[in-house]
């Protein structure tokens, strides 16, 4: 696979799962009465700790799962489960991976909310941790390889910077039947993503119990 492959699929997968557009109105919600200035102090500061949480678990995830005994196919499977329940509640137009009423009325008295919840776990939430620690996995992992998948985090990031900072705008021109569009069409994308992660790990352990044999890639 081609580092420009490799980096198309993980922005991909992680543009659709962190929901840049979809999360628009949780940001302006949560961050409703304050300044433009301080909201998008707010969304500059959510981007990059999304990128250190996903980053810090794409080069460290090969070790975090080799200490836990967890292998590559589980992951696949587990993450793909996760995923898929993720975009099956897109689907029905509710936020599984959102706050609940509770966790956001705390939020929006807090002064700082880039970290908790932006950043974690409503961006670099489960589905999130789940894409990156599946590539970090790989083996023969080269530098390009590295380099194309940082740069995917980090376009991802940027992109929900953007869509964070101009959110204001952003939520003015989609509208709501708008972004609820998109948000059912991210969470049909997010289920092909994770079908095809659960096939893979299945596949997977089924060629290590001698049940089949994974196709030539």
């Amino acid at each position: 696979m081609s580092p420009f492959h490799e980096f198309a699929i993980v922005f991909a997968a992680l543009f659709v799962i962190t929901n840049p557009l979809g999360n628009i109105g949780i940001f302006v919600s949560i961050t409703k009465g304050d300044t433009e200035a301080f909201k998008k102090q707010q969304a500059l500061k959510a981007a990059f700790y999304s990128f250190c949480l996903l980053f810090v678990f794409f080069v460290g995830g090969k070790y975090i799962l080799e200490f836990f005994g967890i292998t590559l196919n589980g992951i696949q499977i587990g993450g793909g489960i996760i995923i898929a329940k993720i975009g099956f509640n897109l689907m029905a137009g509710s936020k599984g991976h959102s706050s609940s009423k509770e966790e956001h009325k705390e939020a929006v008295q807090m002064e700082d909310v880039s970290f908790c919840p932006l950043a974690m776990p409503i961006i670099a939430g489960p589905g999130g941790l789940a894409v990156v620690l599946s590539v970090a996995h790989k083996s023969n992992m080269q530098f390009a390889d590295y380099l194309s998948i940082t740069c995917a985090i980090a376009a991802a990031c940027i992109v929900i910077w953007i869509c964070f900072r101009e959110s204001t705008l952003v939520a003015k021109l989609l509208g709501e039947t708008g972004m609820t569009a998109i948000t059912k069409v991210m969470g049909f994308i997010l289920i092909c993503i994770a079908i095809q992660m659960i096939i893979t790990g299945t596949g997977g352990v089924l060629a290590e119990w001698g049940m089949a044999t994974l196709p030539k890639s």
